[in-house]
């Protein structure tokens, strides 16, 4: 049994419902369910009776809150104390990053944040396990996508915060399907390649993009995936047009392989941003934010503009 899903599962004992346990737990309510259910999984019993509106939890779980806190306390206290001596030992830093970072920009920023005696582990996460990771000291460092709409970051009260990049997401298509895809577009009909809502850029295209785009042509989504990669290749084989970091799919555009859409559908601009929390930290995470706060130089898209 992890740590994280004893956590998970005493959130909810402890605030009562689902909904107020995946606040507490740093996720959103889809992605807090699949933990649920995966540890029911793992475990091989059922802990929450669903039958039930909203679900509840069964009366023996409840019986072992006071039996799995002090489980919960002991592990938590342990780990803490082995990873400060391990990373102050090997001089070593956590940092999560969002996986459409991780596959584009992430290898760039961490070469630049690198030194001989630094060792640096790269954790790739959805964004809000990246902050989760931060909150629970399972990370030192994050790296996530921000956009102006969204104003402040979630849990940003608690957090530094230094702009590291600019990135732009933009829509790209098979160069070699573009006839076929003109003629689709001229009868009003346009396929795409969506992500998940319940994921960062899923919320960006069904908030941002897609809406500036409905009442001109009718979308249709032709494949759903969670990863930029996995979009990236759909486009690729002409299934749809896929938004991804501009970065990503640079090398494609220069090929002609892909052909950017910019000038004709929406593209979105991304800060990326760095964020650590506020307190005192290893030295070796003070050097590497001494680096990110003097400035990294560009970082990877020169058509984004750094906000």
């Amino acid at each position: 049994m992890r740590l994280e899903w004893l956590e998970d599962i005493l959130a909810v004992i402890e605030t009562g419902s689902f909904n107020s346990a995946a606040e507490r737990r740093y996720l959103t309510q889809p992605a807090f369910s699949r933990r649920l259910r995966a540890i029911e999984a793992y475990v091989g019993v059922e802990l929450f009776d669903r039958s039930r509106k909203p679900a509840q939890l069964k009366p023996e779980l409840i019986g072992q809150h006071d039996r799995m806190r002090e489980l919960a306390d002991g592990l938590s206290e342990l780990l803490d104390e082995l990873r400060q001596r391990d990373r102050a030992t090997r001089n070593r830093i956590v940092i999560a990053s969002q996986h459409a970072i991780t596959t584009s920009t992430a290898p760039a920023i961490v070469d630049r944040l690198s030194s001989d005696n630094l060792q640096i582990r790269l954790r790739s996460a959805n964004r809000d396990e990246c902050f989760a990771h931060l909150i629970t000291k399972r990370a030192d460092l994050t790296l996530v996508y921000s956009i102006a709409e969204e104003g402040t970051l979630p849990h940003e009260e608690f957090l530094d915060r230094r702009v590291v990049g600019a990135e732009r997401l933009v829509p790209v298509f098979a160069t070699a399907a573009l006839d076929r895809l003109n003629e689709t577009y001229a009868r009003g009909s346009l396929p795409v390649v969506a992500y998940p809502r319940d994921v960062f850029l899923g919320a960006l295209q069904s908030q941002h993009l897609f809406p500036r785009l409905r009442g001109a042509v009718a979308l249709q989504a032709k494949v759903e995936t969670a990863l930029t990669l996995a979009a990236l290749q759909f486009a690729r084989n002409g299934f749809g047009v896929a938004w991804v970091p501009a970065s990503l799919a640079a090398d494609d555009v220069a090929r002609g392989t892909l052909t950017e859409l910019g000038g004709t559908l929406p593209v979105q601009s991304l800060t990326i941003v760095a964020l650590r929390q506020r307190g005192r930290q290893s030295p070796a995470i003070e050097r590497v934010w001494r680096l990110i706060e003097a400035g990294l130089g560009p970082i990877v898209d020169p058509g984004a503009q750094t906000a």
